[in-house]
């Protein structure tokens, strides 16, 4: 790439504390046979000896900046995204891997695609903790539809950040990732594109998602996040009252869980009543 041109992809790594692992992912990035790219590397003000990893690489498509204090992947991922210069974003997790041909196939797409085509993803390798590899299928997204009738859930409920690239121009009209979300942001990100934009689904592995104690393990923040999505979406999800219903219910459980904890009993319908009552809009 020649340096005073803008790349065609902007690939953003948002990273905490993740010295050990970082490596494998931006080396997987840099192993793209795609090479039309630039790699942002955004340290949300990490502890350990992130920085000279990432140093060791000396990859002149590589930019390193590191946030003054820790954030949240939203707003690093925001960070990542407003010093980006390619027209397609792409989104890497720091303990994940991708595939060598990853965006070459998925640029393929765009360059055959109508202009409506704002995001292209793939399934993904699940890399278990024992070293297991299982086969992770995401669903088909359809433009405009929040809920999947035949999963009565989010119809973009795992489809994979690192495993998508979107436009630039998509990204800029939906919005960017929602720093109020302290975990499934990129969930509710794509619910905001799926309303404005085609998706497509390549169907094969692109990607190795490792499993490993991060944020999507933090019940405790799921929670909060799931209650917030009730919040966003009421007035769509009550034509949807499947989801709604079972949403309250796992909010309740999840909340009268932690009471239980702490007092010896505490009803079932109290806690029901509190998570849908912190659910709904003022």
């Amino acid at each position: 790439m020649d340096c005073k041109t803008n790349p065609a992809i902007s690939v953003v790594i948002p990273t905490y504390n993740r010295a050990g692992l970082i490596g494998r992912s931006i080396q997987s990035v840099l192993d793209q046979t795609y090479r039309d790219f630039e790699l942002i590397v955004v340290d949300d003000g990490s502890t350990d000896d992130t920085s000279s990893v990432v140093a060791a690489f000396r990859d002149p498509r590589i930019n390193y900046v590191r946030l003054r204090r820790n954030r949240g992947a939203g707003a690093a991922r925001n960070a990542g995204i407003r010093m980006a210069r390619g027209k397609f974003l792409a989104f890497q997790d720091s303990d994940d891997e991708w595939l060598p041909t990853k965006l070459a196939k998925q640029m393929l797409i765009f360059e055959q695609a109508s202009a409506n085509l704002g995001v292209v993803y793939s399934d993904k390798q699940r890399v278990l903790t024992d070293g297991t590899i299982t086969y992770h299928a995401s669903p088909t997204v359809v433009r405009g539809r929040l809920v999947d009738p035949a999963t009565q859930f989010y119809q973009v409920y795992r489809v994979g950040i690192q495993s998508a690239v979107m436009k630039r121009e998509s990204l800029d009209v939906a919005g960017y990732f929602n720093e109020d979300m302290p975990a499934l942001e990129d969930l509710e990100l794509f619910i905001r594109l799926s309303k404005r934009c085609d998706f497509y689904h390549i169907r094969e592995p692109l990607v190795k998602y490792y499993e490993t104690d991060g944020l999507s393990k933090n019940l405790h923040a799921n929670w909060q996040a799931r209650k917030l999505l009730l919040k966003l979406y009421y007035k769509e999800l009550i034509h949807d009252p499947a989801l709604f219903v079972k949403e309250c219910v796992w909010l309740s459980r999840i909340r009268t869980g932690y009471y239980l904890r702490l007092r010896p009993v505490h009803p079932f319908l109290r806690g029901l009543y509190k998570a849908v009552r912190h659910s709904l809009p003022c």
